[in-house]
């Protein structure tokens, strides 16, 4: 069960982000945990002479207040849906703040964050990336265009074997019990005997948890993250499971391609797990 989530707000974080959030928890009468930085303030390579802290502070301060008004549009939300809700603000050293924010991600049963700016390097990737890659807790990411609560009418599981996606499955499985249906979309290359088919098994697993799963098995074409997104749009998919895969970077993990192109292009509410 999913009874105590993480809410990553931020100053610019929408209304419909919020409640649905809310409506997430609603599902299983969770407690709310907002949370927001500050500040992370890393200077440039190129700067040179002492650290502006006066600036730092400044800008942290506005920050810090910005989160607040959202933050009480949230707690008004989360109040309304008889919900108990809070805020932690994290408020690291210059450059720690992320490390900060990993380190409190891995208390809670799972995050809910915003689908990243478009710009590929905003703070807020490097956000998702620190929940997916130092919470091992699962992370849903609600896109710029979802305006609805929750629903599970209809959810896709992105199977390709790999360890993150089993791990996404059973980190969503209270939300796939509570699914209408669920699809296990495989992408192949080659053609394979239905009895060897990639997601057959996983389909049988989820089948024993009372989970009603249906295997189907796209062509491998384009981009995988592409593969999926039109599915889920032919499908009318509500939302879906999938593993977060990384690159090993000076110790630190980095979204892989196909992550980054779902975070990029992502039209519904993602669940993922590494």
């Amino acid at each position: 069960m999913m009874k105590d989530i993480l809410v990553v707000l931020d100053a610019n974080s929408r209304e419909s982000f919020a409640t649905y959030a809310v409506s997430v928890a609603r599902l299983f009468g969770a407690h709310l945990t907002a949370t927001g930085l500050s500040l992370d303030f890393v200077p440039p390579p190129s700067f040179v002479g002492e650290y502006p802290y006066q600036f730092a502070q400044s800008a942290a301060e506005e920050t810090t207040k910005a989160v607040h008004a959202v933050y009480d549009k949230f707690q008004g939300a989360a109040q309304l849906a008889g919900l108990m809700t809070e805020l932690h603000m994290v408020e690291g050293l210059p450059g720690r703040a992320r490390q900060e924010f990993g380190r409190l991600t891995r208390t809670f049963d799972m995050i809910v964050i915003e689908q990243p700016s478009r710009d590929g390097e905003s703070g807020d990737e490097l956000l998702v990336e620190a929940a997916l890659f130092q919470s091992g807790r699962p992370v849903l990411i609600v896109p710029y265009i979802q305006e609805d609560d929750i629903k599970l009418d209809h959810v896709l599981v992105g199977w390709d074997g790999g360890l993150p996606a089993a791990r996404a499955v059973g980190d969503a499985m209270p939300l796939l019990r509570k699914a209408g249906k669920v699809d296990v979309v495989t992408i192949v290359s080659k053609r394979v005997d239905e009895k060897e088919m990639p997601g057959f098994d996983i389909a049988r697993h989820l089948a024993r948890h009372g989970v009603n799963a249906e295997v189907k098995r796209l062509p491998s074409g384009e981009e995988p993250a592409a593969t999926l997104l039109s599915y889920a749009a032919d499908a009318a998919t509500d939302l879906m499971v999938m593993g977060g895969y990384g690159h090993s970077r000076l110790r630190e993990f980095v979204l892989g391609g196909t992550t980054r192109n779902m975070l990029a292009s992502m039209t519904v509410p993602v669940l993922m797990s590494h």
